[in-house]
């Protein structure tokens, strides 16, 4: 059988590698921030329900979390299976492209971003490297102050230590691009 400890280290890396805080997952699972972060400290177990909201806020399967089995090496995620869910610093959506696996350090997404010329570039930073390629529209990227207008076909990769966000650069179009994240060893 499982931990409490285990599931809460999983729920964590998962929420982690979406780079989402634990407000985020408050507001999407409608179960406090301070109950998740017990949670993940391995302090309390969840409920049956409670891990299914926090499952569905994280777009997994909440036997993902439960599993007794050795995790996969290996994950393959479908078309079918993919589900949008909303930014939390722009207007648009974001389709996880990949599911956690024990020794994995990068995740990717599909970003769909709503048109919104003018919009404001919501700046943050966190430990890992970031990388994107925009399949189609503009995005304006700002990182560490400079900006960076791309086009389909353009690509940027930065340190995500440095204070850094996008917004789609139309007011007419939306704009898509794949977005990898990934966690930085330390030296």
């Amino acid at each position: 059988m499982i931990s409490k400890e285990e599931i809460g280290k999983r729920i964590k890396k998962v929420r982690e590698e979406q780079h989402l805080t634990l407000k985020n997952v408050e507001a999407k699972a409608g179960i406090s921030a301070t109950h998740i972060s017990e949670i993940e400290r391995g302090k309390t177990s969840p409920t049956i329900g409670a891990l299914i909201r926090i499952a569905e806020a994280l777009g997994r399967d909440p036997a993902y979390f439960i599993e007794d089995a050795e995790l996969d090496d290996v994950s393959c995620v479908s078309f079918e299976d993919r589900k949008p869910c909303a930014l939390e610093r722009c207007p648009g959506a974001r389709e996880m492209l990949t599911k956690s696996i024990p020794s994995g350090k990068i995740n990717a997404q599909l970003i769909t971003l709503a048109p919104s010329k003018g919009a404001d570039v919501r700046l943050h930073a966190h430990e890992g490297d970031e990388a994107a390629l925009v399949l189609q529209g503009a995005v304006r990227f700002s990182v560490d102050g400079e900006p960076h207008d791309l086009v389909e076909g353009d690509s940027i990769y930065f340190v995500a230590s440095q204070d850094h966000g996008y917004a789609n650069a139309s007011g007419t179009e939306h704009a898509k691009m794949i977005w990898f994240a990934s966690e930085r060893k330390a030296d």
